[in-house]
């Protein structure tokens, strides 16, 4: 790819290759590439030359999965296309924000929130409708979900397979140290993992860990979900009332700061990532930990092998158990195409070809990767033997699509001055900011972006009549 300027050479280097194809691949692919990423094309070109149509994903553990069904599109495709398959970690959104800023998005991407969130107002996404015939209208009506992946008439996405995000403990470590059953509230959490610590940390096994480098990253798989459950205010915010509120995030909050410490969590987390935690799990070091419920299944199959009877999970433990509302769920395994691309149709054309494939789509679930929730897959599939006994991996009645708050529903267009909600958090479980007070300030300063906002036209008023959190719906 030709990169413009330094940002785009900040992108180049936070691109991860391992092994994956990449734009070190063959030169005529590389050749390819640079003339599809700039804009030129390549139809009407010799035959001999190919249109290189980039992907980036953020997902590891389906990678050599997704990897194999590209390189047998490449091998197999009569369309003269070339799938370049590029593979991102922690820095997905990053490198997503930069390839915008550059002009160097690639043609298709694998959904994620916040960056889908932050440039759908501003036309960076197609419309699918455009391009699916009535066949496969059909075929996925079942998960169009008006306010979440069809906006305004117009669909940007597919949810293929769906996750939230449970608590998973080692049944070993619990077994040694004397605990009969996971743990049912925050309280009993931070009592595990204490007692754990106590008793194994001289042979390198702590009670809980979780990937804190980013605060948004580790958050928003663990306390921001939990907090769903327990205060029934989505990131805060009040749909009923039409304000933000994290005052009531307090308790949890202050038993996160007591997890976090010494005496309780694995050293090292404030500079932990995922996949060095999941190693560390796998090795049986970790008793506890909170993430996506469709990626660990693949991950302890094929990333980082761990015998399956040795792990499970349960819903993220609430403090004192309290329940107000129902958890995050979304659909995962969609792609957005970028309505900027010069290859769009064909950028479409690999999309459907690989990842709206049935045969694809069975094969992911039967490996491990995802939960399904299409039903044509869920009668043919015979998902792995995780996913038939582990109960809680699968979305259940706890789960639930939930409406997008201001900060999410306009992202760009809301601006909150000071640390956002995540580094708030952070102030508080690793430093000494007083609870009470930063939630206080938080609340105030979200309210007031959101006035903001709604004032200046960036934003609009989001408010649901009669909302109800144990059985939300969406705008």
């Amino acid at each position: 790819m030709r990169l413009k300027g330094m940002g785009a050479i900040m992108l180049a280097a936070l691109m991860i290759t391992s092994g994956l194809a990449g734009c070190s691949g063959e030169t005529e692919t590389a050749t390819s590439a640079q003339t599809t990423a700039s804009g030129k094309g390549n139809e009407g070109q010799s035959g001999s030359e190919k249109t290189v149509i980039n992907i980036w994903s953020k997902d590891r553990h389906d990678a050599t999965y997704v990897q194999e069904k590209v390189n047998e599109y490449n091998a197999t495709n009569t369309d003269n296309i070339q799938v370049n398959y590029q593979l991102y970690t922690d820095n997905y959104v990053q490198a997503v924000d930069m390839a915008v800023q550059s002009g160097e998005l690639p043609d298709l991407l694998v959904q994620q929130d916040q960056m889908f969130d932050k440039y759908v107002n501003e036309g960076q996404w197609a419309d699918l409708y455009g391009f699916m015939d009535d066949e496969m209208k059909v075929y996925f009506k079942s998960v169009v979900f008006p306010g979440y992946n069809e906006l305004d008439g117009k669909l940007y996405f597919i949810p293929t397979n769906g996750t939230t995000c449970r608590l998973f403990y080692n049944k070993e470590i619990f077994e040694r140290v004397g605990i009969t059953e996971p743990p049912k509230t925050l309280e009993e959490v931070v009592e595990y993992s204490k007692l754990i610590t106590s008793q194994l940390s001289s042979e390198g096994i702590y009670g809980f860990a979780e990937n804190m480098k980013s605060a948004s990253s580790g958050l928003q798989r663990s306390l921001m979900i939990g907090q769903e459950r327990e205060t029934g205010l989505v990131r805060g915010y009040d749909f009923a009332k039409g304000e933000y509120d994290f005052t009531p995030w307090a308790d949890s909050l202050k038993l996160w700061k007591d997890l976090l410490s010494e005496e309780s969590a694995f050293p090292g987390c404030e500079s932990l990532d995922i996949d060095p935690l999941r190693t560390q799990f796998a090795a049986g070091k970790i008793g506890m930990y909170m993430s996506y419920s469709h990626a660990e299944p693949g991950v302890y199959q094929n990333q980082f092998p761990m015998d399956s009877h040795k792990w499970d999970c349960v819903p993220i433990p609430t403090a004192a158990g309290k329940t107000a509302g129902k958890q995050y769920f979304t659909g995962t395994g969609g792609y957005v195409l970028n309505a900027k691309s010069p290859n769009v149709e064909k950028a479409f054309k690999v999309y459907k070809d690989i990842f709206a494939n049935e045969d694809y789509l069975v094969g992911y679930y039967e490996g491990g990767f995802g939960v399904s929730i299409l039903p044509s897959v869920l009668e043919k599939a015979k998902p792995s033997e995780d996913f038939q006994k582990k109960e809680w991996l699968k979305i259940t009645d706890i789960d639930s699509l939930l409406p997008k708050p201001p900060h999410t529903a306009f992202a760009s267009g809301m601006v909150v001055e000071g640390e956002d909600m995540y580094k708030t958090c952070e102030s508080v479980y690793y430093g000494d900011t007083d609870v009470d007070t930063a939630l206080k300030d938080l609340t105030e300063r979200y309210n007031k972006a959101y006035e903001e906002a709604v004032k200046n036209g960036t934003g609009r008023e989001i408010k649901i009549s009669g909302y109800d959190p144990m059985n939300p719906t969406l705008q």
